[in-house]
């Protein structure tokens, strides 16, 4: 997912049993966390080079690419208007980022919210599917998108929720389209819209819907639709954080963020392991994890919260009394150096987050802060980083990207330009890294 801020902007190495080693089956990759499988990449590109196709965005949307098998899926809409979002600079305009949200009203307009279904080998459109129409009801920010949120695939087929209309969807491989489910429009903060992508695991779609009006996170069975369970929280406070699901020495935890509280949940029954309120969690971005550890904080740009590292192994209440302080499980925090925009990232050893142009690298095992450092030619990374092997890829609004050797030392093994504009986190599956931008698609590959 992509993340955007003002409160809003939005802001394991094990893969899902579910899926092969190539497939990309969720926002951020098959693990869900920002690490994908070891493989061969171009570490350098430019619209000359390296680029083995590229094809017209078909929709509007933020929303990240998957990958199942051969094929790969974007979910968007279209309208006979203009839905592309706008860059950071130019949404910064809107009285929305400051919260004045009088004005803000929605399109018009009659919007049709599709999944679209392109060839992995050449970009080649195979088919396509209208799974909502209407006028959108509520308005949103305007650097989000009306497709925010990614969707996720197993062997079935796809799963796409818009949170725009409230509809959940399965979608065949074939383009047939299954059941569906219409969970409601609700209000969002300073009316900045959706964003929170679905997650996966073992036959089970988690959706979060966590806004103004609405605190619940619903697993459906992924065969049927039926509801398996329902988890609300207390209190209604709008995220745009997306669930994890966190492979960890003891057990599977799903995770979810938002505000002040994060909660973790048994993904097959929903009943919740721990809660930790009273802390600055992450509402824009989403946490990461590594076997170990959960990695989680949030920052805008009226406060920095800490980085917070979360031992496996959590049980009932284990808030602070202080605000933002240590807890129970708490493996150490750093104060001030909670992500920003875009997700952080754990290779076991490190942990990176982003701030603007703005990397930094953490020791995943006490903390301490090895770097931190400007990107070089870089501005605004709005896309979560991905993690290839030893290599960190990162991608900024303006096209600009850079590739990085992880370790304790800031190296740049290579660097990326395309003249488009990225807020979707990059796909990358067998050596293939693929780049939604707000015009074309892109492949990337040696």
């Amino acid at each position: 997912m992509l993340n955007l801020c003002f409160g809003f902007f939005i802001s394991a190495f094990v893969v899902a049993s579910s899926a092969f080693a190539g497939d990309v089956a969720q926002f951020r990759g098959s693990a869900g966390n920002g690490v994908v499988p070891p493989q061969d990449i171009a570490t350098s590109w430019s619209e000359d080079s390296n680029v083995v196709w590229k094809v017209k965005n078909p929709g509007a949307g933020w929303s990240q690419p998957v990958v199942w098998k051969d094929r790969l899926y974007v979910s968007g809409a279209v309208s006979e208007i203009d839905l592309r979002p706008a860059n950071f600079a130019d949404g910064l305009k809107s009285p929305q980022s400051m919260g004045v949200t009088l004005f803000a009203k929605p399109p018009d307009v009659e919007v049709e919210w599709k999944l679209f279904c392109l060839s992995l080998h050449d970009g080649q459109l195979l088919w396509d599917r209208t799974l909502s129409t209407g006028k959108p009801k509520l308005p949103i920010h305007p650097s989000n998108s009306w497709a925010t949120e990614t969707p996720v695939a197993d062997e079935r087929g796809v799963y796409v929720f818009f949170g725009a209309t409230g509809t959940l969807t399965s979608v065949a491989h074939d383009g047939t389209v299954g059941w569906s489910k219409e969970l409601g429009v609700f209000k969002t903060s300073s009316n900045f819209g959706t964003g929170s992508s679905l997650a996966i695991h073992e036959g089970l779609v988690f959706c979060q819907q966590l806004t103004e009006e609405s605190a619940r996170v619903t697993a459906f069975e992924c065969s049927t639709g039926s509801e398996k369970w329902n988890h609300s929280r207390s209190k209604n406070l709008t995220s745009w954080s997306s669930p994890l699901v966190w492979r960890n020495a003891g057990r599977v935890e799903l995770i979810i963020s938002g505000g002040q509280q994060i909660e973790s949940l048994d993904p097959t029954t929903g009943q919740q392991f721990w809660t930790l309120s009273n802390v600055k969690a992450a509402t824009a971005c989403t946490p990461c994890a590594d076997r170990d550890q959960l990695y989680f904080g949030g920052s805008d740009p009226f406060s920095k919260g800490p980085l917070f590292a979360v031992r496996s192994g959590a049980s009932g209440d284990i808030s602070p009394e202080k605000e933002n302080a240590s807890f129970e499980r708490c493996a150490w925090l750093q104060e001030r150096q909670g992500p920003g925009m875009a997700s952080p990232v754990s290779s076991g050893k490190f942990v990176y987050t982003t701030d603007s142009n703005i990397l930094k690298c953490f020791s995943a095992a006490s903390g301490e802060r090895l770097y931190q450092t400007r990107l070089p030619s870089m501005e605004l990374v709005a896309a979560s980083p991905i993690l290839v092997g030893e290599l960190l890829l990162l991608v900024d609004e303006n096209g600009k990207s850079c590739v990085v050797r992880t370790g304790p030392e800031f190296e740049v093994i290579g660097e990326g330009s395309l003249a488009d504009t990225f807020w979707a986190t990059p796909a990358v599956t067998d050596g293939n890294i693929i780049l939604r931008g707000l015009d074309s698609i892109y492949c990337i590959r040696k």
